[in-house]
This record gives C-alpha cells, structure tokens and sequence, in this order.
C-alpha cells in the first residue's frame, strides 16, 4: 500500500533519513525521465537505512530500493510508495583490501583504488552507479568485473544482518545472486586486490575513460548500453554461424552487434534516439519519456528475434510499470499498426466496400477519428480533470461524412486517429494506478470507470483496426497467391 500519515511520522523520526513528499524521480535516473515517488526517503548511515526498511516491511508500506539511478527506467507516472536510497558513502583501505560502504560512487571506489596502487577497478573508470548496484549487477568492463574484487558482502535481509563470501554471491556475467534475492539489501562490501603500477593505472584509466566518454558523454541521458552482450556458447548453432569471429570478445558477443544487422542506428521516436554510432546505446534527447524509451527497447528486442530467433534482455531495471493504467500496453501497440496502414494503404484500398450498402475502407476511417476524439479522448480528458463529470452519448446515425471533418481523406483520418493517441497517452501515462477510479456518468449506461473506458477502448482497437489491416493484408497478396490461396479463407 501507499504511505499514510501515520507511516510518514513514524519515518520522519528516524534519525538521518531524510524524506521529501512527490519527489519527481527523474532527477534521480541517468536518463532524466520519470514521475514522482509519493515519498523519497535518502539513509545517510546504515542504521537509518536498516530502519526504515524494517518500519516500511512490518506496516506492508510498498517500497523500492535505488542507488543513484544509472540503470533505471522509470514510469511517467512515477511509483506509488516510498522510494529509498542508501548514501553511506565511507572507503577504508586495509592493505590491498578496501571495505566500502553500498553508496559510494563506482567511480570514488576507482579512484580510491588506483591512488592505493590496487589493480583492476580501473578498468571500470567513467562507470557511473554505486557500489553496492555495481555488485548487485556484477558490472565490469574490458575484461574485469566486480566478482574479481569482491571477498565479502554485508547485507540485510529484511530480519538481521549477514555477510556472504564471494562464491556465496552467486556472481555471473551481469548478475548475482542478490537480483535474485531483491529482498537481500547490501550494505558493505570487502574487496581484495593485486599490486599495480601507480602510473601504469593511472594512464590506463585515462585512456579508458577518454574511451567512455566519446562513446557516452556525461551530459548524454543515457543508461549507457541497454541489453545485456551474449554468450557464444549459450546461443544455437545456426546463430553461432553467423557471427563473424573477429566479433567475438572473451566469449561474448556484443548485443550491437545483432542490433547493427537489423539497422536500428539513428531510430526515433519522439524525443529517445537510438545513437548514430552505436547501436546498443539509446538515450533521451530531450523531451523523452518512458512509454517513448519502452516502445523504442521493444522495437530493437522485436527486430533482434524476428531476424535471428533470440531474445535480448535489458541490463536496465524497470521501474514502476506495474502501477500503470490497465489497457494502455494494446493502446499503444496500435500505433505502429497504424502508421504500417498508412505507410501502405492503396487509393484502391481505401474505396474498398465489402457491399455497395457498406462503408468504405475510407469511410470506416473516418468515423474511427471521429470517435477516437469524441468517445475515447474527450472521455478521458473529462474523468481526469473532473470529479464525476456527464458522458455525452455518442451516437453513431447523428453524424454525416460532412460531420468528420476529412473531406472524404481516409488515411488523414488515420493520421489524426494517431496524433489524437499519442497524445492522450502522454496524459495518462503520467497517470497514477488509482486513477483508474475516477469516473464520468453515462446517462444510459450509469457510472463508467476511467479503467473501464480504457479497456473497452483496448478491446475495441483490437476489433477495427486489426481488422482494417487484414482487409488491406488480404487484398494486397491473397489474390497472388497461387496454390496456396485455396488454403485460406478470407472473410473481412
């Protein structure tokens, strides 16, 4: 559940927890994009930390941990609970040995490293995070990664404290057995080293992290790659011949490059780019959001199985996603239907009638905007904005041609039916869950939740336009078919 007041006060008298109310989240996410936590609360010491997790888990407050955001997507509507980070921050070096605290920056830990003469992190400079999400993720670079460090890990695991040795950890490429085990907290970590050069790491920290920064600058919203690379040895064998050897790096095979042979470079879609010079990198230009970066993630995942049968998995976290509005998934898998019936709608196409006494392909679209503005946008916006407010009947014989304003145009009307979508999902992608409970009155129906309407909407997409693309679907190759066509039955 949401925090209460009550939950609240009690939080707020925890010494070095500091708590802000509707704390907008993308100010703490690399990519700059995100709705407000009802509550975020920021643990200077491990004892406020320890704390409040016991407080939010014994009044079943709902939740979510973050370190400084760097891997996370979050929903525009933000996340309906309280969101809490650790800032312990404390390095103590112990010979080769340094024992560092979970919110720490990578980056201090680096350097920390370095200065001591330990070898290895460097490879690591430029990674954004802290520490304890480097560890929880097993983040590495160049050929190092933080399970060749890591001798122990402190954590909470909701009841005390404990400490797991390295193999305890459970580490393998990009994971550990706290993803696993989200409810298992880190706290602190020992790590162990061999000697280095002072100058030697220095120099190759340098080099790398000029490296980095070309590949992502540090004013880029970005969460730096966004799939994770793939074993050779775990993808079938077709696949595996036809991977170029020289493409190949300790074993893996770097997800740009099924990303690259799908053509994914320069894609866009609102203000999410997918970067002209590396495929695996997407970031926020300015004015993303998070449907905008999802709906590009599942596009470059769409295009990576339909060309080599392999699903790529993200190395971002996502964020807030189940607290979203039912029905707006299908909302929005429409649009790229729509723009596909756009790209390819014939003149043929859109005079189409299933019988003279029946609407044509053009006509149908018409009245479709018409009534994605009058039944579907105009309702939302209204349950939104007011409490309770009257739902005009919408009745389809009351309309002429002349009353949908298209001058007959059937793929303009297809266009503003997309326009009209993108926009009123901008809106209630911001929304809240519980707003699904907001409500307007239909003087024949009686009372009509904004959940119902949204649903009603989704299944009613999936009815017209789908069918509308089946239509053009079995009039463009159905008749050219051959021998196969009497295997079909077409019946739009």
């Amino acid at each position: 559940m949401q925090p209460s007041d009550g939950s609240y006060s009690r939080l707020a008298q925890i010494p070095d927890l500091q708590l802000t109310r509707n704390e907008p989240l993308a100010r703490h996410t690399r990519f700059g994009i995100g709705g407000p936590a009802s509550l975020f609360a920021a643990a200077r010491t491990e004892p406020a930390f320890i704390e409040a997790l016991k407080l939010l888990r014994r009044c079943e407050v709902r939740h979510f941990v973050i370190g400084s955001g760097s891997n996370l997507l979050v929903a525009d509507s933000g996340f309906p609970g309280v969101v809490l980070t650790y800032t312990g921050e404390a390095i103590t070096v112990e010979g080769r040995q340094l024992r560092v605290q979970a919110g720490a920056s990578l980056q201090s830990l680096v350097d920390c490293a370095i200065s001591r003469g330990c070898k290895g992190l460097e490879n690591m400079t430029g990674i954004p995070g802290q520490v304890g999400a480097a560890i929880y993720g097993n983040a590495g670079a160049y050929g190092s990664s933080m399970s060749d460090f890591v001798r122990e890990v402190r954590y909470f695991d909701g009841e005390t404290v404990r400490t797991l040795s390295r193999d305890g950890c459970l580490f393998r490429y990009r994971s550990s057995i706290f993803k696993q085990r989200k409810d298992w907290l880190i706290l602190s970590a020992v790590l162990e080293f061999e000697p280095g050069d002072h100058a030697e790491l220095v120099a190759r920290a340098a080099e790398i992290l000029a490296t980095r920064n070309a590949k992502y600058p540090p004013d880029m919203r970005c969460a730096g790659s966004i799939f994770k690379n793939l074993i050779l040895a775990e993808l079938p064998e077709r696949v595996q011949a036809m991977i170029p050897a020289g493409v190949v790096k300790g074993g893996k095979v770097p997800a740009a490059w099924f990303l690259d042979v799908t053509g994914v470079k320069g894609m866009r879609s609102e203000g999410i780019h997918v970067a002209e010079y590396h495929a695996n990198l997407i970031y926020n230009a300015g004015g993303g959001t998070a449907r905008g970066a999802r709906q590009v993630i599942g596009e470059l995942k769409r295009r990576v199985l339909d060309r080599f049968g392999i699903e790529l998995e993200e190395e971002i976290q996502y964020v807030g996603f189940d607290s979203r509005l039912p029905g707006l998934d299908t909302l929005e898998s429409t649009l790229p239907a729509i723009d596909a019936i756009i790209a390819g709608i014939s003149g043929e196409d859109l005079a189409w009638k299933p019988a003279p006494d029946r609407w044509s392909i053009s006509e149908v679209l018409q009245h479709l905007a018409h009534c994605e503005q009058h039944c579907f946008v105009r309702r939302a916006q209204d349950m939104i904005s007011a409490s309770e407010p009257a739902i005009v009947p919408y009745d389809v014989d009351a309309f002429t041609p002349a009353d949908w304003g298209f001058n007959g145009d059937g793929r303009a009307a297809l266009a503003r039916l997309r326009d009209l979508r993108r926009g009123i999902l901008d809106i209630l992608e911001t929304q809240p869950a519980a707003a699904g409970e907001r409500a307007g009155v239909h003087p024949g129906l009686g009372r009509i939740t904004l959940a119902e309407l949204l649903n009603d909407w989704a299944f009613h997409d999936l009815g017209h336009v789908r069918q509308i693309a089946e239509i053009v679907r079995s009039r463009r190759y159905h008749p050219h078919m051959g021998p196969f066509r009497t295997l079909y039955k077409v019946n739009p």
